[in-house]
């Protein structure tokens, strides 16, 4: 039958996800529980200072002028404090004023693994942080490091705030952004080759101990497309457990636009400037509970969380006697917001991966913050925007009702005929589709709504679970949108209210629809809800609010629905047919 395979075909696809999902964070947690003893004994691995290795022979002394202790400085934007250390020579972390996280303190990014953005190192795995000597500019808008090595290579970094440079200005139009130019020139006598440097992009880890390790990852643009991975990738094991080994670091070579890290909200981005770099490079970091506990973060997960540390390898050049080389940048810090990420270029946007149904996202978020901008809350911009598309459907959802009703006035005999020719499938196929097209039943209309929703459906869970916009927006109790809604434990287990109204309205749902199909098809739909409670249980309780929301209106569809049906079979009872 048409509508068993329909309905079976959807129930199959929810199925398979929230199988994965489970199979997923499983696996997740047993290779963080596996990393979680070395990175609380032995801490996050600190980056080699000049003092570590001053062991190795040096085939000639350093030259370098002088310089001065390790110097922290701060260029202050709008809103944005970007902290300098003159030990790489780069930015050492990047606080966000205007976003708050845990206990109101402000978003900072780069806090794990002590290496700057913008430093150098020849070995990716195994940085070595060089002294450069300090100039900061009067006006207090940028910042200029220098360092001559041995070979009388100077290298000279300047960051600028946005429009304090020349250089990429039509790119700096946000006060995320920080342009970096890099130079290189040969001081001395002969030929100099600058080797491969890879260029630090910075570290990424979750901001909160609820937030999906999947969302925490390494981004690039390589060859016209975005590419994700996700610190989970460097873990062992493969598909159930079969086909992969652990791994220390990604490479990705090609021709390299840009790249960066990002956790669930929050993303660091190094552009080239003009040019293409040759490589792009990242390693997960195991976070230390110390480590943790010290950014002011409120508990201590367990298992402990990573981080993931990027960079971008550069070309060899060589630089003759007297020459230089000039590389510029840009390095946006700040919010995963779709409006904002495109306005970069590049396809920057593609930073947030909506999947397959990444049109009905973007949709969707434009929407969700044009309705926010008219309300003034994104609860309630959600609720509308529900209601607007269940309005949509209503006719839709009204035409698969009526059908869902003639299906089970129909279910007797089609029962008999199941009966009677349950040797003879073929025979039996013939009369159902001769009794559906007699009595005028489409089987498959009962699904259609349904097969309509999923896509909305993966929108809005693809969407709410990257939409910065949703942090710190409360709701009655909740607090947090783009949290669950946890307002109690009990048994260590988090109490969440919203995927409880869920479940229960979705019960409530299916107990007012008509009921079509076998009994063994119509338990396996009593599971939906479960299904539906594991998938939203610990995900943005706003997913559960769109849903729950969406379950009541078709709760009040259906009640409106039935009763003009009622109506309409009483007054064809009552009325008699009038005769001339």
């Amino acid at each position: 039958m048409m509508d068993r395979k329909g309905k079976y075909a959807v129930a199959l696809a929810i199925i398979t996800l929230i199988t994965w999902q489970v199979y997923y964070s499983r696996e997740m947690e047993k290779t963080r529980h596996a990393q979680e003893q070395a990175a609380a004994s032995a801490g996050a691995p600190e980056p080699k200072s000049p003092v570590e290795v001053a062991a190795v022979p040096a085939p000639m002394p350093d030259v370098s002028p002088v310089v001065e202790p390790k110097r922290v400085e701060t260029l202050r934007g709008e809103n944005v404090d970007w902290q300098f250390t003159s030990l790489g020579g780069g930015v050492d972390r990047i606080t966000l004023h205007n976003h708050q996280g845990e206990g109101g303190r402000p978003i900072v990014l780069n806090e794990f693994g002590g290496i700057p953005v913008g430093s150098l190192s020849e070995a990716f795995e195994d940085p070595v942080l060089e002294p450069f000597s300090v100039e900061m500019a009067a006006d207090g808008k940028s910042i200029v490091f220098r360092r001559t090595d041995f070979r009388q290579l100077e290298i000279v970094k300047q960051f600028a705030l946005q429009g304090s440079a020349s250089m990429g200005a039509a790119k700096l139009a946000n006060p995320y952004l920080l342009s970096f130019e890099l130079r290189f020139t040969n001081r001395s006598n002969g030929p100099i080759t600058v080797p491969n440097y890879a260029v630090r992009v910075g570290a990424a880890a979750p901001l909160h101990v609820k937030d999906l390790p999947i969302y925490t990852g390494f981004n690039r643009f390589n060859n016209e497309s975005a590419k994700f991975t996700d610190v989970n990738w460097f873990a062992g094991g493969g598909f159930l457990g079969f086909g992969k080994k652990e791994q220390s670091e990604y490479r990705d070579k090609g021709s390299i636009t840009w790249a960066g890290v990002t956790n669930q909200y929050y993303a660091t981005i190094f552009s080239p400037v003009g040019e293409h770099v040759s490589e792009a490079l990242a390693r997960r970091i195991p976070i230390a509970q110390a480590d943790w506990v010290a950014t002011g973060r409120s508990e201590a997960p367990v298992p402990l969380p990573f981080a993931i540390d990027g960079a971008v390898r550069m070309a060899v050049i060589t630089l003759e006697p007297g020459k230089e080389v000039i590389h510029k940048f840009s390095i946006f810090a700040g919010p995963r917001e779709h409006a904002l990420l495109r306005s970069l270029g590049g396809e920057q946007e593609q930073m947030l991966d909506f999947g397959m149904f990444s049109i009905v996202s973007r949709t969707l978020l434009k929407s969700m913050n044009l309705l926010n901008g008219l309300l003034g809350s994104y609860a309630a911009a959600i609720i509308v925007l529900t209601l607007i598309i269940k309005s949509a459907l209503w006719p839709l959802q009204n035409k698969s009702t009526a059908s869902m009703k003639r299906m089970q006035e129909l279910q007797p005999r089609m029962n008999e005929l199941k009966t009677k020719y349950s040797d003879d499938p073929q025979r039996m196929n013939q009369e159902l589709i001769a009794l559906y097209k007699k009595h005028g039943v489409n089987p498959m209309s009962g699904c259609l709504p349904m097969l309509v929703q999923i896509p909305i459906f993966f929108g809005f869970y693809n969407m709410l679970g990257k939409a910065v916009e949703l942090r710190n927006s409360s709701f009655l109790w909740v607090k947090d949108l783009s949290q669950p809604d946890t307002v109690a434990f009990i048994a260590g287990y988090p109490l969440n209210v919203l995927p409880l109204i869920m479940a229960v309205t979705m019960l409530w749902q299916m107990q007012l629809s008509p009921k079509t199909g076998d009994p063994v098809q119509q338990r396996v739909f009593m599971f939906m809800p479960i299904i539906f409670i594991v998938f939203c249980y610990n995900f943005a309780s706003a997913l559960a609010l769109y849903w729950a929301v969406q379950n009541v209106f078709s709760i009040v569809q259906l009640m409106i629905t039935n009763r003009q049906q009622r109506a309409g079979a009483q007054a064809t009872v009552v009325t008699p047919k009038r005769t001339k």
